[in-house]
């Protein structure tokens, strides 16, 4: 079974974070010798993930993601792209189920968040239908795993190929993404 810590490893091992690295004593140092210290960045999914998807917004890649449509949604109850972008973050993370969703994806405040959801949807989910018929505890976030797999597959491979050639064409024209430019 997967845990929250292999989660932070797989992104940071993903986003070839190397240089980030966790050493308080000699922040301390730099700091009690008046050093100046370029930042302090936490190394939460969050915090790694906002620094991305603001990457990906500033090359044009975000209103790519938000243009995206999901084919015979009867009944919709979030933006479709949201679900492209949690299944990006459970990708980008290395979980391996979807059951293992609510435990290392959707509760995580910072990531869900980033995906588009408040405070309330987080901890009371989007929807209430058939809340009376779970048993036992509701799983952690704003919607059940089987939400995420049934709707995902509603983008179209053409939508999904135009998306991907259209990255791909915004990362080579992005400044400083390809060496020379």
């Amino acid at each position: 079974m997967q845990r929250k810590e292999d989660v932070t490893t797989n992104l940071v091992e993903r986003l070839d974070w190397r240089f980030a690295r966790r050493d308080e004593s000699r922040i301390a140092r730099r700091l009690w010798k008046k050093q100046a210290v370029d930042a302090i960045y936490s190394l939460e999914e969050g915090a790694m993930l906002d620094e991305f998807v603001h990457f990906l917004d500033e090359i044009g890649v975000a209103s790519r993601w938000q243009a995206l449509q999901g084919e015979g949604i009867k009944r919709e109850m979030i933006d479709f792209f949201q679900y492209v972008l949690l299944y990006g973050m459970k990708t980008l993370f290395g979980i391996e189920a979807m059951n293992a969703l609510p435990e290392l994806l959707f509760s995580d405040e910072a990531a869900m968040r980033l995906a588009g959801f408040n405070a309330a949807q987080i901890r009371q989910g989007i929807c209430q239908r058939s809340h009376e018929k779970r048993q036992g505890d509701k799983p952690p976030g704003p919607l059940c795993p089987d939400t995420l797999a049934d709707n995902i597959v509603k983008l179209s491979l053409t939508a999904m190929e135009a998306f991907l050639n259209g990255v791909v064409q915004a990362l080579a024209t992005a400044p400083g993404c390809l060496p020379g430019r």
